[in-house]
């Protein structure tokens, strides 16, 4: 009888062993599978992060350059003898292109960055003689879409106030060029 009892603890302890080794082989698979996992989201953001900077690159020699060369040609256009009307025209275009290379600024600032602070320029400027440098992008818009256009700015609305200009004036370009678009 001790015999058979021996042998039941023996076999007992065998049992007990072997669902500790299944167990054990269980959890090596589960750490295999979560390190293949890992290694697979390390991959991944290896070639998001070459993505980003191969964007990068793109936007700054395909887009910043030509944009600041733009701007440099008709910051040149300003220095001449212009009429009223053609010094208008240049001045609003080089505002437009100011705000176009503020948003490329931007989307080069985003996809460097993790976190996105856009830094404001606090300084005073003239709201009426901003929107109505807008309003004349604006009517190029609308007089190419057939629509009629027409300015009006409230005296209520004050002329000198203070803030960024560039994006004041990029919001409002972009609110008046919506209603051409309605």
């Amino acid at each position: 009888m001790e015999i058979v009892e021996v042998v039941a603890d023996q076999v007992a302890v065998a049992l007990s062993h072997a669902a500790v080794l299944e167990e054990s082989q269980v959890m090596r698979e589960k750490l295999s599978e979560q390190n293949h996992a890992l290694q697979q989201a390390r991959n991944d953001a290896m070639m998001a992060s070459q993505a980003r900077n191969s964007f990068q690159k793109v936007m700054s020699h395909g887009m910043r350059r030509p944009m600041h060369s733009i701007l440099g040609l008709l910051s040149m256009f300003q220095n001449d003898n212009m009429g009223f009307e053609q010094r208008i025209v240049t001045d609003t275009l080089v505002k437009t292109g100011n705000v176009l290379a503020t948003l490329i600024n931007d989307v080069m600032d985003i996809s460097a960055e993790d976190t996105v602070r856009f830094p404001l320029e606090m300084r005073p400027f003239r709201l009426h003689s901003m929107i109505k440098e807008a309003s004349c992008l604006a009517m190029c818009l609308c007089v190419y879409k057939g629509f009629d256009f027409e300015l009006d700015v409230q005296s209520s609305l004050p002329d000198l106030v203070i803030g960024d200009e560039r994006r004041a004036f990029q919001v409002i370009l972009h609110m008046v060029g919506y209603l051409c678009l309605i």
